[in-house]
């Protein structure tokens, strides 16, 4: 993982992927085995993130809304508080596996 400022001034890519979730992240795998690919993710890596990596700490993505948080806050039509993943891996990483319907 390489931030986007120590990148080549100049590249070229077969592929360019926006959004390193729970399905990018699998599709750029894939097609860089024979093709050069460029994801790009607007958060940064969960490793490290106690928000993350800490279960006791589950819900604390929904009420963290620094630029550094792993999650971005929005309310569903119904009303009801969600957050949105913005960290490599997606939703995955926030959510603990659960499927949440907004």
């Amino acid at each position: 993982m390489q931030d986007a400022t120590s990148a080549p001034r100049t590249s070229y890519y077969d592929y360019i992927i926006i959004g390193g979730g729970t399905a990018g992240c699998p599709l750029a795998a894939t097609l860089s085995q024979n093709h050069n690919v460029l994801m790009l993710e607007r958060g940064g890596s969960p490793y490290g993130n106690p928000n993350i990596t800490n279960l006791s700490a589950f819900g604390d993505p929904l009420s963290d809304t620094s630029l550094s948080s792993p999650a971005q806050r929005f309310i569903s039509e119904d009303g009801v508080i969600n957050s949105r993943a913005r960290v490599l891996g997606g939703g995955s990483c926030i959510n603990a596996g659960f499927y949440t319907r907004a």
